[in-house]
């Protein structure tokens, strides 16, 4: 399979909400197949931009009570926040221009403005006040101008020259409709910290838990994270033990097999295009992503 560049930019622009490294908007529907329809709590560990809780059919969990975003990244957090009232997030968002699809205006304004927020943002003693909405509209737009969500703290702003319609316009757009606004009012809790701290908080049998960490030797791709080969271990240690469910994201690697024992846990694996590696005239690299369950 051949792709461009601009292919790319295309389909990350125009099919997801925000991009962000890890993030599961293309396979979360093949993830979700696996859940359990009775949990009466759900819990994203890592919860990044919260894509599999938004690729879930709401009406298929008639039980489900609690909804529970974690994350270690501060901004992530603050922007999940925010979106559980979008229509002050969209009232922020609306203060920040953007380039328009088929207006071939003067993109050095919008560049300007994507560094001084790269700078403010990213900047030494930053510190947010929960819930800003003005600090999300300006991650938001970081996001939404970087390709993949990859690096927003350090990757360079992408020109669309008015071909394609920008992606801050697109998940200002969703703040609005129906289906995922049934989302955002769904959830109903917020945690920022360490993975190991909200599974104790919410384990029950009636618990599931998504866990999508940094992968094996990905790690320093993560902005705001502090995640290693002993952070790794620990997590097995602590989903061996707990009460609930758990799916659990991975490429594979070797220590894998030894913490999740083929014998004891459901391991699934579906084949997929990195697009995050594609590349114009190359064909595009193929991956395995692997599902590990204790169910």
């Amino acid at each position: 399979l051949k792709t461009t560049f601009a292919f790319q930019n295309f389909f990350y622009y125009i099919c997801n909400m925000l991009s962000y490294i890890g993030g599961k908007s293309k396979i979360g529907k093949w993830i979700v197949d696996y859940y359990p329809t009775d949990m009466e709590t759900y819990v994203e560990t890592f919860g990044g931009m919260f894509w599999c809780f938004f690729n879930m059919d709401l009406s298929k969990f008639p039980n489900l009570k609690n909804v529970v975003y974690n994350d270690f990244n501060p901004l992530n957090f603050n922007l999940l926040t925010c979106v559980k009232n979008p229509t002050e997030l969209l009232r922020a968002m609306n203060n920040i221009p953007c380039q328009q699809q088929g207006v071939e205006d003067t993109p050095s304004i919008y560049k300007e403005q994507f560094n001084q927020f790269q700078q403010e943002l990213f900047g030494s003693g930053f510190t947010i006040n929960y819930p800003d909405y003005d600090v999300a509209a300006k991650y938001a737009y970081i996001l939404t101008s970087v390709f993949s969500g990859s690096k927003p703290e350090t990757s360079n702003f992408i020109d669309l020259k008015g071909k394609y319609k920008s992606k801050f316009l697109t998940f200002r757009d969703k703040l609005s409709k129906p289906d995922w606004v049934e989302h955002f009012n769904k959830i109903s809790h917020f945690r920022l910290g360490d993975f190991e701290n909200v599974i104790k908080e919410f384990d029950s049998p009636s618990t599931y838990f998504y866990v999508d960490p940094p992968y094996w030797k990905t790690e320093n791709y993560y902005s705001n994270h502090d995640f290693d080969r002993d952070d790794h271990e620990r997590l097995a240690k602590v989903l061996t033990s707990i009460e609930g469910k758990f799916s659990l994201s991975y490429y594979d690697f070797d220590l894998l097999s030894l913490w999740y024992p083929k014998g004891t846990y459901t391991w699934e694996m579906k084949e997929f295009a990195k697009a995050a590696a594609a590349k114009k005239g190359v064909l595009q690299n193929m991956g395995q992503e692997l599902l590990i369950m204790n169910y």
